[in-house]
């Protein structure tokens, strides 16, 4: 326990609400004070990302991947039977996420300074979804980790409803309808786990009771087959997939960093602490039904690496390119957890981290590109020339390009090189090798689109479009320069997140 290590997550965890609210208020009191809004939020975000590197710093630089928690506290009963608990706390899996979420965020928040409609409620909104993504990350009790769950679809639905493109009703309500539906198949699951775990919300309590209660392999096969439904679709994964390019597309360019970087990694996130955590003290997953959990990830894994490559290979706008190739990446998070050893629990956390970098780089450059063309257009064969027209945009797309292809000493590599070695060393490999070498092929798929994407956006013939271009501002450029140095940071010293991923890893197995 480290009570002061609590309070400052209480305070990370609601100083963005408390903002959030009196941004909107001040909005309608103060109308004429327009540009205080994003100063205020930015801020705010700034306080957060300190207070989090400072509990990096202090707790977890070691190396250490233990729980840092207190004592549970009932927050509410009914009849003394319904209990839900309020627990918070962090360790070797979500606080990388955490710290992920800050940098993200401050990127994002710095890259809306174009946005100057209903900016009171647009940055309080952007404030309301950065509690529910902590939230998500630090609760330890179901309950809880459902309403943060589901705290931020609001948010992020009015921001692709409000500020998103020409269809952006039609991708917010797939948005919601999509994801919505899917975390009602996983209140399902969540509730099978309540009656079937002594009736407790609470994480550390359920994996401490099905440890030693003798649940069937059965019964976990439903529960987390149910949990998986709405993770999976987050994350999401062929063929629940479909409502994401269309809300990439249509959302602003920070909404579609955060969508990409953060609330895509919830479910990844969610997927390992309830579907795997809970149930890591049993013997469920080295079980036969155990090895056919883990297949029909694999499966899936390997067809939503592959497939979205060769959708995102022909696509001509950039932002949809960029958000097929999400969906092709967080397939390697699937496969680490397939593997179900130490490498590639590690894997499916780092790749979190690192696609959470370098992606939300890519949907920022899109849209500099669109911002800055005369017709607002993304469409790659007509936006040739950036290489000449805007060199430091030019630079930063192919090496964010390069990242994403896996390119050595970049986060993205150490993920993917984790990842297969995992595999390759797991008990799936030798029955079902073929599965595995599908899924090598698609990174020669990923590095084919963007390196046609960096030839005909970066070097090819400068169009009409870009004529009028002038270098992108500094909260432009800026934010992505941050994400670049993590990239770089992440690819060339893994070890400074990695470390404290393993710690975690090697506690559970």
């Amino acid at each position: 326990m480290s009570s002061d290590a609590i309070n400052l997550l209480q305070v990370i965890l609601y100083l963005p609400l408390g903002f959030s609210i009196l941004i909107m208020l001040f909005g309608r009191l103060m109308p004429e004070k327009k540009n205080m809004h994003k100063y205020i939020a930015t801020g705010v975000v700034f306080v957060e990302t300190v207070l989090t590197f400072t509990l990096w710093f202090w707790k977890f630089l070691n190396g250490s991947g233990e729980m840092i928690t207190d004592d549970p506290v009932t927050w509410f009963s009914v009849q003394g039977q319904f209990k839900v608990t309020y627990q918070i706390g962090v360790d070797g899996l979500s606080m990388p996420l955490l710290l992920l979420s800050m940098i993200v965020f401050l990127a994002s928040v710095v890259s809306s300074y174009y946005i100057h409609d209903r900016e009171d409620l647009y940055y309080g909104l952007f404030l309301m979804l950065m509690t529910g993504v902590i939230g998500t990350f630090i609760t330890l009790d179901l309950f809880l980790f459902f309403i943060f769950w589901e705290v931020t679809l609001v948010p992020m639905f009015f921001i692709i409803a409000i500020w998103g493109g020409p269809n952006k009703y039609y991708a917010s309500f797939k948005f919601f309808i999509y994801t919505h539906l899917a975390s009602l198949v996983m209140l399902i699951g969540i509730f099978y786990m309540y009656i079937n775990g002594d009736g407790s919300f609470n994480m550390i309590t359920l994996r401490d009771y099905f440890a030693t209660s003798g649940i069937s392999n059965g019964l976990i096969m439903t529960i987390f087959f149910l949990v998986f439904v709405g993770f999976v679709t987050k994350f999401p994964q062929v063929p629940v997939h479909t409502w994401l390019p269309d809300a990439h597309v249509q959302a602003p360019s920070p909404g579609s960093a955060i969508l990409a970087g953060l609330l895509l990694k919830m479910g990844g996130y969610g997927l390992m602490r309830v579907g795997f955590w809970i149930f890591m003290k049993t013997s469920f997953f080295t079980s036969d039904e155990g090895k056919l959990v883990r297949l029909t990830l694999l499966v899936i894994a390997v067809i939503s690496m592959f497939y979205p490559a060769l959708i995102a290979l022909k696509q001509q706008d950039l932002k949809r390119m960029i958000a097929y190739s999400s969906i092709s990446h967080m397939g390697v998070v699937l496969i680490g957890l397939a593997a179900f050893n130490e490498t590639g629990f590690v894997a499916a956390i780092f790749m979190m981290v690192a696609h959470g970098v370098i992606s939300p780089a890519l949907f920022l450059l899109s849209g500099i590109i669109e911002h800055n063309t005369k017709s607002h257009t993304r469409i790659i064969d007509r936006v040739g020339g950036l290489a000449e027209k805007m060199p430091y945009s030019g630079a930063l797309f192919v090496f964010m390009g390069f990242a994403s292809a896996g390119l050595p000493l970049l986060a993205g590599f150490v993920a993917e090189f984790l990842a297969f070695s995992s595999i390759f060393r797991s008990d799936l490999f030798p029955s079902y090798q073929v599965i595995i070498y599908v899924g090598v092929l698609s990174i020669i798929i990923t590095a084919s689109y963007y390196l046609w994407a960096m030839m005909r956006v970066v070097f090819g013939k400068s169009g009409e479009e870009l004529e009028d271009s002038t270098p992108a501002k500094w909260w432009e450029i800026g934010p992505i320069y941050l994400l670049a140095f993590f990239t770089l940071l992440f690819g060339v010293v893994p070890g400074v997140i990695q470390a404290v991923m393993n710690d975690w890893a090697l506690s559970i197995f």
